[in-house]
């Protein structure tokens, strides 16, 4: 599992607009190019020199996954893109990708995380066994036979970074514990999970949903 998947989630206070379609179909002709498939070892010296960066490329691999228009492999170590974005071309494929970006938009809006404390708190002791620390090859050896999918540490890795009880490297590829989450009892993970899911919804929820 790359991290870069994982932490997508942690870009959705970032506006989707800010990644546009046009961006977005550098890089899914560069993966066309390439096979219609790319694989993580491959991807900065495909779309580096296309002006992409990291996080331009989390926000489009979340857009177009979320939207149907790429796979992951079971490691998601390499991306495919669909049968229909990989045979569309121009206008065409800018079609499908304008539709997975309005479809996010969306979807954005009504964001909020779902997950159990504890799972939070399981999460958050494999980086603690870890060295406190999570780089893109550990998490694809550590977090799948702990049962996470991509959607639910997503969502985890948003709530812990927004909370400020965890850390992303600039380069997006490492997840860091705060200090003081790493010293922690790991007995005291769930109600510190459970009290970090309660600070976000003070922050994040509508007036609507506080009602």
């Amino acid at each position: 599992m790359r991290l870069a998947l994982v932490l997508a989630a942690a870009l959705l206070a970032t506006p989707v607009a800010a990644f546009t379609p046009d961006r977005a179909a550098l890089m899914v002709d560069a993966v066309r190019a390439n096979g219609c498939r790319m694989a993580g070892s491959e991807a900065a010296a495909a779309l580096s020199p296309l002006g992409l960066d990291p996080i331009e490329v989390q926000s489009f691999v979340d857009v177009l996954f979320l939207g149907d228009l790429i796979t992951l492999s079971e490691d998601m170590e390499v991306l495919s893109l669909a049968p229909a974005l990989c045979e569309a071309e121009g206008d065409a494929a800018l079609a499908l990708i304008v539709e997975a970006f309005e479809g996010q938009e969306a979807a954005l809006e009504a964001w909020s995380p779902e997950f159990e404390p504890q799972n939070a708190a399981l999460l958050v002791g494999a980086v603690r066994g870890n060295g406190c620390a999570l780089s893109d090859e550990e998490a694809g050896a550590i977090l799948p036979p702990l049962g996470f999918t991509p959607a639910t540490a997503r969502d985890i890795v948003a709530v812990l970074v927004d909370t400020d009880n965890a850390s992303i490297s600039e380069d997006s590829t490492v997840l860091r514990l705060s200090d003081a989450l790493c010293a922690a009892d790991p007995a005291t993970d769930g109600a510190a999970m459970e009290a970090a899911i309660a600070a976000w919804q003070a922050v994040n929820q509508t007036p609507e949903e506080s009602q």
